[in-house]
């Protein structure tokens, strides 16, 4: 059973960010919620500040640099979730994967992507799949 300041700080993450992955369990459960917090408290102070770019940019950056990094397709989603409740339509989206395709290579574009796929038409089967071998 999780105890009252963990349930509170992993709360906390997913009202800060308007999401939560693995990691931040992981974190909880393996450091403690002391971790948790001090890493929460970094995401507010840096990544979630008010700035000259707005958050809507912000995770459209952070999709790029996810999937030019050949990241999970789990982790890339988050960020398009984000992009996508920040104000950036599903097609906005695949605008940027399309324009920074040629620059980030083919196979990185790819789990772009599924990521897109997973996100926004999950009704469509995965990329990720051996279709027919002859």
């Amino acid at each position: 059973m999780m105890s009252t300041d963990m349930e509170r700080e992993l709360e906390r993450t997913t009202a800060l960010r308007g999401f939560r992955y693995g990691l931040h369990d992981f974190v909880a459960q393996f450091s403690g919620p002391e971790a948790l917090k001090k890493h929460n408290d970094n995401t507010e102070a840096n990544y979630l500040k008010e700035g000259l770019i707005d958050r809507k940019t912000k995770e459209l950056l952070i999709v790029v640099a996810c999937v030019a990094s050949g990241d999970l397709v789990s982790h890339m989603q988050l960020h398009m979730h984000a992009a996508h409740k920040a104000g950036a339509s599903p097609e906005e989206i695949m605008e940027v994967l399309d324009l920074v395709g040629g620059w980030i290579g083919n196979v990185a574009k790819i789990k772009g992507l599924e990521a897109w796929r997973a996100t926004f038409r999950p009704d469509i089967p995965t990329i990720d799949r051996v279709v027919e071998l002859r």
